[in-house]
């Protein structure tokens, strides 16, 4: 009777097994959806499209890319998080990642460490500072002489995220006497930008593509660790003497909490395909970003890279 209960839990540990086999070579089998949590064309959210574009192709089933702006991202993570889907999927920036953490008023509704499981990153936003035409200046070195000889005349704006503590927490090492003028939204701060009401400006190089083109704005300095394919003469913060305000901004996927292997590393190697894929590369240097295609380990490396910098630049403002 011993050997008949055997040879049956046998039987029953094959049948799983080859369940589980069957159902990863299956995945998807119906609709994915893809939660951004940027508004609907921004460089986010072109890049997620392109990327749902190619996979629909490579998985023979529809791929949607659904947004959930607001609160700098949490709103899309958070209802990401609610899904419980594994045919769910978040193309997301960092900041609700490796900033709101650190800075929400309120507790989160999600633990990024728990509740998101890094697939791969695919995209690098070259990020920076900028100076406007109602100023002469062209370096950071001068934006540094100009407000030393004028405290208080400048005054800065950025977008919500890393470009606002990188530049908050540069001009407090620094000690700069510049005023910060915020924005909700982008298209009041460029306005302003090329107005003169404000000087300087921390954003992405997407952000503010058609503002450069028509030579209404400069870059003077690149925040990511190497220079941007763009602007090859465009000196990075490590290279001006300051690297703790060097930072990377990705993009990439993540899988809900509970999300099997198989599965993740299924989507992390499609993902790398598409990355590959010549035509790729090129659609998206037209929007200002660069292809940066990781795996699940490289990019979970990045994540805690990029919440270390966070938390020491948000230390050296509160001191």
């Amino acid at each position: 009777m011993q050997r008949i209960y055997n040879c049956l839990a046998a039987l029953m540990l094959v049948c799983v097994n080859l369940a589980s086999g069957a159902n990863a070579a299956d995945w998807p089998n119906r609709t994915v959806k893809i939660i951004t949590p940027q508004p609907a064309g921004t460089g986010i959210d072109l890049a997620a499209r392109l990327f749902a574009e190619r996979l629909s192709v490579r998985w023979g089933q529809g791929v949607i890319v659904e947004n959930r702006p607001g609160a700098d991202g949490v709103f899309g993570v958070t209802a990401f998080v609610n899904a419980r889907d594994d045919h769910t999927l978040l193309f997301s920036f960092g900041s609700p990642i490796t900033i709101s953490p650190f800075t929400s008023e309120n507790k989160l509704a999600y633990d990024p460490s728990a509740d998101l499981v890094p697939i791969g990153s695919v995209v690098d936003f070259i990020l920076g500072f900028s100076a406007g035409n109602s100023t002469d200046v062209a370096t950071l070195a001068q934006l540094d002489q100009a407000v030393r000889q004028n405290p208080d005349k400048f005054n800065w704006g950025a977008t919500a995220g890393l470009p606002q503590f990188v530049f908050a927490g540069y001009a407090k090492k620094a000690n700069l006497m510049v005023t910060e003028v915020p924005y909700k939204d982008l298209t009041p701060a460029l306005m302003d930008l090329t107005s003169g009401r404000i000087q300087f400006f921390a954003t992405s190089y997407a952000s503010l593509r058609a503002t450069f083109d028509a030579r209404q704005a400069r870059m003077l300095v690149v925040l990511n660790s190497v220079r941007a394919p763009m602007l090859p003469d465009v000196p990075t913060m490590t290279e001006l003497g300051y690297p703790e305000f060097s930072v990377d901004s990705f993009a990439g996927f993540f899988g809900s909490k509970g999300i099997r292997d198989d599965i993740r590393q299924k989507v992390a190697s499609d993902i790398k395909a598409v990355g590959e894929e010549p035509e790729t590369a090129q659609r998206l240097e037209k929007f200002g970003m660069v292809i940066k295609v990781t795996g699940p380990d490289d990019f979970s490396a990045m994540i805690r890279k990029q919440a270390d910098t966070v938390v020491a630049i948000l230390r050296s403002i509160s001191r």
